[in-house]
């Protein structure tokens, strides 16, 4: 039997970290972004293959990674597949943490459906864990799931439309868990594949991590099923400081559309 352990609300939107003195300069991210810094819009170079997305660049206090937007009602499935960081704990802060995972929704609204894996510092120590989430409720880590850096680990979370339930599903080797879930608002509009820091009531440091890779991710939107860089409106997001000063995780160009790698550059 599976074990499921209730911690704390962690994952959050952007939205919720810093209001939004921004929200019009970032006016794909609402309500407010952690700090945005800039919106450039580009397209993904010789990477871009039918339909041709626009990538805009964008800021948060808490993600780095990619999201594919859509209209209201139309995202349904969510796919990623990373390679766990191995995290230095140096002791620096009491407490660091970094999450790796995908969802549907939250980049501009308050309902997020996600799973992943973290990794927390505690002083030198380092835990490695899974974990699903539906806000607004708290976090609820996978028991007798053990995660380890280095470990190829795919999640993925998809909506039916005929049963209206949502199932969060992840794999790490030959174990897997999955969980369905039923929602009475359910927006999606946004599919995501993210790095981020957690947010309890203030935002924690960073773990320090060398690169966090997704070799893969992918979505489907209105019936379209592609590689996170295909779709009309994507944003590569950038996580900052708590005053948006600086840049304390970059995120790379995509690779085939679909494979990038946040780079850790501090603790935040």
């Amino acid at each position: 039997m599976t074990r499921e352990k209730v911690r704390g609300a962690m994952h959050t939107n952007p939205g919720w970290i810093l209001v939004a003195p921004f929200a019009v300069v970032m006016a794909t991210v609402s309500p407010g972004i952690g700090l945005a810094v800039a919106s450039i819009s580009h397209t993904n170079g010789a990477n871009v293959v039918s339909p041709v997305g626009t990538i805009s660049s964008v800021a948060s206090a808490n993600w780095a990674g990619y999201a594919a937007l859509g209209s209201s009602g139309t995202v349904t499935k969510v796919t990623g597949t990373w390679t766990e960081p191995a995290i230095t704990c140096s002791g620096k802060y009491s407490t660091t943490d970094v999450a790796t995972w995908v969802g549907i929704d939250g980049y501009s609204n308050g309902n997020l459906v996600q799973t992943g894996a973290s990794a927390d510092c505690s002083g030198t120590s380092v835990s490695y864990y899974a974990w699903w989430e539906v806000l607004p409720a708290s976090e609820t880590t996978i028991g007798s799931f053990p995660v380890h850096s280095g470990d190829k680990i795919t999640a993925s979370v998809t909506y039916v439309a005929s049963t209206g339930k949502y199932t969060m599903k992840i794999t790490d080797g030959t174990q897997t868990f999955s969980h369905v879930r039923t929602l009475k608002t359910d927006p999606r509009t946004s599919a995501e594949c993210i790095v981020e820091r957690d947010y309890i009531g203030v935002l924690n440091h960073l773990s320090k991590f060398k690169t966090d890779k997704f070799s893969s991710c992918t979505a489907t939107i209105s019936g379209t099923s592609g590689a996170i860089g295909t779709f009309g409106t994507v944003s590569d997001i950038a996580m900052t400081n708590n005053a948006g000063t600086k840049i304390i995780a970059t995120t790379s160009t995509l690779t085939s559309n679909k494979a990038f790698t946040v780079t850790w550059k501090a603790y935040g």
